[in-house]
């Protein structure tokens, strides 16, 4: 019987064969290896802090609050949030090569990271984990407190938000009238990322708001009443000119003291006052006299602004003239006006 004779696979061939499967198995593990580095590089916090850039770059108020895990507290809003954390984080470029990632501090599970651009510290963010990977919120710092005043009865909101419970105190410059003081209620607001929107009724009657975002500070005050308001005003007019006539050594305190509630600061400092620093002059006069914010805090009790140019006159020499501004606080008491308290704001020889 014939033996059957082998055939016998060619070395090429077998070469060839482990070859491609060599490749293909490194494909395999090259595809695996990729897969698992992209996993890791989206797991990392560096990937959420330019997840959240990318989107305040392109995202809605809606998307980025999302993204960041933010929920709007007490009288903050959303979109002041969110145009707080795009100022932030406007200035940094999407060139990945100018970004380096600086780990800070660990507090509890979340990790503090600085961003840096060019080597400056741009932003800092909060890491969170959230799932396998992170969440990056922005470092924001609010605005300091505001505080809101209001008299007793009148409905205050703050960005939409009403303010409830609130503090009972004498009206901002009246407190030297003691138990006569007007009383109003006051709020501290904290939290907010911008200026804040402030409405006021009482019975369903707007209210008058003024803000100075530079003392941080919101008044209410009662509904206008047209001819309360055009008295208190002549006598803010009456009281300011007096006032800087005094200063300029035109009017003796004895006359000032007419208009002066007694007994309190202002009065008292005023009546040891030393008025000769004034250059010698013929006459004065009040250019460019403004009334504002005229806000009554009381029923008899009024709040306003006066800011005018104060010009000292001589024949012969170049007029004097002193950018003068004044908020003061007046009260109608047994059917005479006297001015409470006056707070002196940038007064300086203009050039």
């Amino acid at each position: 019987m014939a033996k059957t004779k082998k055939r016998s696979v060619p070395f090429g061939r077998m070469l060839a064969g482990w070859a491609l499967f060599l490749a293909l198995l490194g494909g395999l593990l090259l595809a695996l290896l990729w897969g698992a580095l992209e996993k890791y590089e989206l797991s990392t916090p560096e990937h959420a802090i330019l997840t959240l850039l990318e989107t305040a770059r392109t995202g809605s108020d809606e998307a980025l609050a999302q993204a960041a895990g933010y929920t709007p507290q007490g009288a903050a809003t959303l979109e002041s949030w969110a145009g707080a954390a795009r100022d932030a984080l406007a200035e940094i470029p999407q060139d990945r090569d100018r970004l380096a990632f600086v780990k800070g501090d660990k507090q509890g599970d979340a990790v503090k990271y600085a961003l840096a651009v060019d080597g400056k510290v741009t932003a800092r963010f909060t890491l969170t984990p959230e799932g396998s990977g992170w969440r990056a919120a922005p470092a924001l710092e609010t605005l300091p407190d505001y505080t809101v005043t209001a008299p007793a009865g009148v409905e205050v909101s703050v960005n939409g938000t009403p303010l409830t419970g609130g503090e009972d105190s004498p009206a901002a410059g009246f407190e030297d009238m003691g138990n006569a003081a007007p009383r109003v209620m006051r709020w501290t607001v904290s939290g907010l990322y911008a200026a804040p929107q402030v409405t006021a009724t009482n019975n369903g009657a707007d209210c008058p708001v003024v803000r100075d975002d530079e003392k941080h500070t919101v008044t209410a005050g009662l509904p206008v009443d047209e001819a309360g308001q055009a008295e208190a005003s002549q006598f803010l007019e009456t009281a300011a000119k007096q006032y800087a006539q005094f200063i300029s050594e035109d009017v003796s305190f004895t006359q000032l003291a007419r208009i002066l509630y007694p007994d309190t600061s202002l009065y008292k400092g005023l009546k040891g006052y030393y008025v000769g620093w004034y250059v010698n002059h013929t006459g004065v006069r009040f250019d460019d006299l403004k009334i504002q914010n005229v806000v009554a805090a009381g029923p008899d009790a009024w709040t306003g602004d006066v800011s005018f140019t104060f010009v000292v006159t001589k024949p012969g020499l170049e007029d004097r003239k002193y950018p003068s501004q004044y908020h003061m606080a007046v009260v109608r008491t047994d059917g005479n006006w006297k001015l409470v308290s006056l707070d002196v704001g940038a007064q300086e020889e203009a050039e």
